[in-house]
């Protein structure tokens, strides 16, 4: 099946309006729909239908673990290890929210307990994340997103774990406070406050980071 420069930070989801809007919610109630029902396959114990849950959401995942533990961080582990729990835990989805909700759920658990661990084995928060250039990407361009990826990684490693993932499904994911609260199992005005604290921190540790970089870049490379 599948193998193993600082700124305030505000709300990542652009406003719609009119028809693509209407468009936006068509889709995404349409996507929804789709997702339930390979749910109420799966929970008949249709395997098959795992498997299309599975390539349906594994890229949304992949994205959202990525975020979640940064990207010197090899996913595929920790993908697996969701959808393994995926596999048990969509047995007591009722559907009282949206499916995606209830994956950043099994998400969340997977990654807390990966960032638990990965405190107690601190790595360099300047060491170069993979390498993800895009085809025909101007070289300066490409270097100066590296370069602000490094920065934006390495002020999330400042967070702590909790208040990392609030902030990543807050701005990474467009998440509400409500929706993030169902996710993590919290209330949302322990979201809110959590959310708070960590955007502060992160501006925070942005500046400081802008300050003490090396001139030239990462570890003084050119």
């Amino acid at each position: 099946m599948f193998s193993r420069g600082a700124r305030t930070w505000t709300a990542t989801v652009p406003p719609e309006s009119g028809v693509d809007a209407v468009d936006a919610r068509g889709s995404a109630s349409a996507d929804e729909a789709r997702l339930r029902l390979l749910v109420q396959r799966v929970q008949q114990g249709d395997l098959a239908a795992f498997e299309q849950l599975y390539e349906a959401t594994k890229l949304d995942a992949a994205r959202t673990l990525r975020h979640l533990v940064g990207n010197r961080v090899e996913v595929d582990d920790l993908l697996q290890e969701t959808y393994l729990r995926l596999l048990t835990a969509v047995k007591g989805f009722r559907g009282e929210s949206r499916f995606k909700t209830f994956l950043y759920r099994v998400c969340a658990n997977v990654a807390l307990s990966h960032l638990r661990w990965k405190r107690r084995r601190p790595e360099d928060p300047f060491a170069d994340p993979p390498e993800m250039v895009a085809t025909g990407e101007d070289p300066e361009r490409a270097a100066e997103r590296r370069q602000a990826a490094r920065l934006v990684e390495a002020a999330l490693e400042k967070l702590k774990p909790k208040k990392r993932i609030v902030f990543v499904y807050a701005e990474l994911c467009g998440m509400s406070p409500d929706e993030i609260a169902l996710a993590v199992g919290s209330s949302p005005n322990t979201v809110r406050s959590r959310l708070h604290h960590a955007r502060l921190e992160f501006t925070e540790a942005m500046q400081r980071l802008v300050v003490a970089r090396p001139v030239g870049g990462s570890h003084g490379r050119p």
